[in-house]
């Protein structure tokens, strides 16, 4: 599994930057991550303590979240990490203050958490969240890729709480609707193996939306800046601050220029969100479960109908 996650993910890193995709290295770690990827599964199913045992994968809602998650940490993680660097290169923050602007995200997701997770409590219906949630998230990335150059705070704001209350909706929701579906013996396994997916998404994520921005960013560059002017694109998403050193003339072409780039980002995101809502709808809504070991008194009574945590009590308490 780390073999093909790192094969595949260079794949997504290097290619059409470092090596063209059709190059030899791009095409042996592709077939190399797929080859690694289906071996791993072939052997799981042979293993009998696999890792990530194939029997999570009959069950509709474990299927169905670790899709979902992989589409929302594709696209989320994709678009909050390119939040700061907007907020430093156009908006002109400082890399101290870029944190504190994305404040106002964490507030959303905090509120959209908490809120849920009550009114989970309170009604025993979960399915109506992510559905929400991936809406909220589509609509968000939509109004962050309308950011410009005079874009206000107050704007950006908006944006972010919108983007926070959509990502409140689904995460901790997805790992509840498993945890609640899966038996008792698989829930350590079905949680990690559903944050897994999600951060691989967010991976792959953030190197796929990165060659958008570098692509573009370099188109953009050859287009707009004065004759006799080169920079290097990498220069600048990997140092902003070199950004305010550079002439007038040059300076204002580079912001524009990574204005429209990171305005393919956020909407390049906006498709996958809305695969991903699509998704949220063939979720199945079971009951909530009042304790986590519900079914462990069948699996701990032997044939004879003697429970065997109460025998094995009493043998402990025998001299």
């Amino acid at each position: 599994m780390a073999g093909a996650a790192t094969s595949l993910l260079l794949v997504t890193v290097w290619g059409g930057s470092q090596y063209p995709w059709t190059s030899p290295v791009i095409v042996v770690l592709g077939l190399a991550g797929v080859a690694l990827l289906v071996g791993f599964f072939v052997q799981e199913g042979r293993a009998d303590e696999p890792i990530i045992p194939l029997r999570l994968w009959k069950n509709r809602v474990f299927s169905v979240s670790t899709g979902l998650e992989f589409l929302v940490g594709f696209s989320m993680f994709g678009a909050i990490i390119f939040l700061p660097l907007w907020l430093q290169t156009v908006g002109g923050a400082s890399a101290q203050n870029s944190g504190l602007l994305i404040l106002p995200l964490m507030a959303g997701l905090m509120i959209a958490s908490i809120g849920s997770g009550r009114l989970i409590t309170k009604t025993g219906r979960y399915k109506r969240f992510p559905v929400t949630g991936t809406a909220l998230i589509a609509i968000s990335l939509s109004l962050l890729s309308t950011m410009g150059v005079g874009t206000s705070f107050l704007e950006s704001s908006s944006y972010m709480i919108i983007l926070g209350l959509g990502i409140g909706m689904i995460i901790q929701v997805m790992v509840l609707a498993v945890q609640n579906s899966v038996e008792h013996r698989d829930l350590g396994t079905a949680t990690a193996t559903e944050s897994f997916i999600r951060s691989m998404g967010g991976a792959f994520g953030v190197a796929v939306f990165g060659a958008i921005l570098t692509n573009q960013l370099t188109r953009n560059l050859e287009r707009s800046l004065p004759q006799g002017s080169s920079i290097d694109p990498g220069s600048l998403t990997g140092s902003p601050a070199a950004i305010a050193q550079l002439p007038q003339a040059v300076h204002d072409a580079v912001i524009q220029s990574l204005a429209n780039a990171l305005h393919v980002v956020f909407l390049a995101a906006v498709p996958l969100t809305i695969a991903a809502f699509v998704v949220t709808w063939f979720l199945p809504e079971r009951p909530l479960r009042e304790t986590a070991h519900v079914g462990m008194a069948e699996t701990l009574v032997e044939a004879s109908g003697e429970p065997l945590l109460e025998r094995t009590v009493e043998e402990v308490a025998e001299p």
